[in-house]
Formats: C-alpha cells, sequence, structure tokens
C-alpha cells in the first residue's frame, strides 16, 4: 500500500500558544480530531491573523478532516485557503493530498503539479506526492521522473530511494 505524505506546512509563522499555533500542532498530528476546536477558534478570531495566516490555519484543519475521513469538508477548507490567499501551493498540495485519499488521481496530479508551478518553490515532498499518484495511474514512466526529482531535492530520505528501486524494477 501507497501511503501519502502529508506536508502540514501552513501556519509556522504564528508564534506562541494562540489558537492557530495550537491548530498547526494538531495538523501535525493529524488524526487527533482534538484540534477541530483550536482551528475554529482562530478561524472565528481571524482579525488577529495575517491573510497567509488565516489561509494556513483554514489548511491545517483541512489536514486534520482528512486525516480523519472527513474528505469534504478537507476539501471545503483547503478551497477557502485557496482563495483567501490565492495560489497558497501548500493549500493546493494538502488539497491533492485529499483527493488522493480519496482514489481521484487526475485531481490530485493536478493539484500537485499547480502546488509545483504555484509560488515558484521546489518541494521534495510534493515531488514524491506526484510520483506516489502517478504509480497509482500505472504511469511508471513520469512516477519515476518525479521520484528522480524528488530525490535531487532530499538525497537522503530512504522512502524515496525505496520506492525509487521499486519503479525501476517495474
Amino acid at each position: 500500500m501507497l501511503m501519502i505524505v502529508e506536508p502540514s506546512w501552513a501556519a509556522d509563522s504564528i508564534l506562541g500558544p494562540s489558537n492557530a499555533y495550537l491548530c498547526f500542532e494538531g495538523s501535525r498530528w493529524a488524526k487527533s480530531i482534538h484540534a477541530i476546536g483550536y482551528c475554529d477558534k482562530a478561524i472565528a478570531e481571524n482579525e488577529f491573523l495575517s491573510k497567509r495566516d488565516l489561509a494556513a490555519t483554514y489548511s491545517n484543519r483541512g489536514i486534520i478532516y482528512s486525516a480523519n475521513g472527513q474528505y469534504d469538508l478537507a476539501i471545503r477548507d483547503h478551497n477557502r485557503a485557496i482563495a483567501i490567499k490565492a495560489l497558497l501551493g501548500q493549500a493546493i498540495a494538502n488539497r491533492g493530498n485529499v483527493y488522493f485519499r480519496m482514489g481521484e488521481y487526475k485531481k490530485a496530479l493536478t493539484d500537485y503539479d499547480q502546488a509545483l508551478t504555484s509560488n515558484g518553490e521546489v518541494n521534495a515532498t510534493i515531488y514524491l506526492n506526484r510520483g506516489l499518484v502517478l504509480l497509482e495511474m500505472k504511469n511508471f514512466e513520469q512516477a519515476k521522473l518525479s521520484l528522480m526529482q524528488a530525490q535531487v531535492l532530499n538525497p537522503d530520505s530512504s522512502q524515496i530511494k525505496k520506492l525509487l528501486e521499486e519503479v525501476t524494477s517495474l
């Protein structure tokens, strides 16, 4: 079974024990639905957040919803994050992760591709997840290329090395 890597980047600029920060921390341990309350409070008190941090909080809540199988709510929150902070690459990639979990591989691939070009940031995790979705789609040659790019960006990853060995043997 392939396992998607959840990039929970979003709200790392919020300092201290604010609700937004606790939401971010909760997204790192996304199986804990408890953090939804922190996310809800941070969103309700959004006048204290920058547009980026509000978008990040929506995306973090989306990560938690996705990890708990609430995909419709996760997609809704990632869409809100993207609407608030247009082309927020992290939220686009996170939405791609939800589509991956739902088995909607074409949508996931579209989001990963958009995330790679949206903010000009190059990210090994997005290339890795892109490779995983391409493997699910049986597009082994493109999966190999994506995994090779992930390895260039993160040469010490044993997970990437193992996947590359597997796809090369296909």
